[in-house]
């Protein structure tokens, strides 16, 4: 290289160098005339410092908007991040009463919740899981009107049960196929009848209401002959029932026990899932059914053929219905998987992976 070249180079860097420097007195001059800036304000030499370090200076203008020890604890927050610094001060001006470890967390939620209150409630209804950002309103009205964990509120929303049984009801989707929702809140055409009903063999039913669509009842079979090789002996005890089918069954439910007795353990014509054909009563209709060692097979196999309990313990209020330790469904196997991985009812994951996608 010659040295003309090696001149010019030298200059480009001692340009540049010179450039730096000069930049970088001028931000510390800067931030020398923030922090002071700060300080006469109120904070303190170490508060200051703390505001500079963690405040992007985009948003310096917030913070010099007067003292408030409130920011400190805002940017000091084990979850504060500090691009969200903006839309943290925003929330906190309207809810200067509000803990500041729930505005950061409804805020670091992502969703846009800045017209709600920063309570305790939303703070931990929007770390669940299945939260949707639709039903907010109600998780809150619901909430607030009952002592229940966030969990629960979110479930029992997610699933419509809100509201009254048999109310804000709407036609099932037929076009979900396998994963059609039928419960208190969606019902079923008079007329509907699946078109690919068929007949279990007489080994794997009963003799009474054995149909079942095609695909369910081929992986039903699959199931039975899995119990089998594990000496636990499997039988479809009801099956499809049409709508006039159900109409009988539940009148004469309610001559028996009354329509407020007959709501908890059987549905009303339309509104029941066994007129889809995907479901089947197994062995015996009867809580002697639970704890034997066919329901425990079931509970701990059925998911691997596709095959869910749709009414199960503790979700009483999610399905509308007591527990059924007979009652299965169902919904294809990579469904199932995802609902007994997760404890989830039907319901809950229709609202959240088929309504919500």
């Amino acid at each position: 290289m010659s040295e003309i070249k090696k001149m010019k180079l030298f200059i480009v860097f001692a340009c540049v160098f010179i450039v730096i420097v000069a930049l970088l007195i001028l931000f510390l001059n800067n931030k020398n005339k923030m922090q002071s800036k700060l300080v006469s304000l109120g904070y303190s030499e170490r508060e200051s410092l703390i505001l500079l370090k963690k405040v992007p200076i985009s948003n310096y203008d917030l913070v010099l908007e007067g003292y408030d020890s409130s920011i400190i604890d805002i940017v000091n927050s084990k979850d504060y991040k500090s691009k969200n610094f903006s839309l943290y001060y925003t929330y906190y001006s309207h809810n200067k009463d509000s803990k500041i470890n729930n505005i950061i967390s409804i805020i670091n939620s992502g969703y846009d919740l800045m017209d709600y209150p920063a309570s305790g409630l939303l703070a931990l209804l929007v770390k669940e899981k299945y939260f949707i950002y639709e039903n907010v309103a109600r998780y809150l009205d619901y909430g607030n009107g009952n002592k229940l964990s966030a969990k629960k509120i979110v479930s029992i929303v997610n699933a419509n049960a809100d509201f009254e049984y048999y109310t804000n009801s709407k036609a099932a989707n037929i076009s979900d196929d396998y994963l059609i929702l039928v419960n208190k809140y969606n019902y079923l055409p008079n007329k509907y009848e699946p078109d690919d009903l068929i007949t279990l063999p007489s080994k794997y039913g009963s003799g009474n209401n054995d149909k079942m669509r095609k695909e369910s009842a081929e992986a039903f079979m699959k199931m039975v002959d899995g119990a089998l090789l594990d000496n636990i002996v499997l039988r479809n005890a009801s099956a499809y029932r049409s709508y006039d089918y159900q109409v009988k069954l539940y009148d004469d439910y309610v001559k028996k026990d009354g329509i407020e007795m007959a709501d908890v353990y059987s549905a009303r014509a339309g509104y029941s899932e066994h007129q889809t054909g995907l479901c089947t009563d197994i062995n015996i209709i009867d809580s002697s059914f639970d704890n034997s060692p066919e329901s425990k097979w079931l509970a701990k196999n059925a998911y691997k053929y596709g095959f869910i309990l749709r009414f199960p313990k503790n979700k009483e209020k999610v399905t509308g219905y007591k527990y059924e330790s007979w009652h299965y469904r169902y919904v294809g196997v990579k469904v199932a998987k995802i609902m007994y991985d997760n404890d989830l009812s039907l319901e809950e994951y229709y609202a959240y992976y088929v309504e919500n996608k």
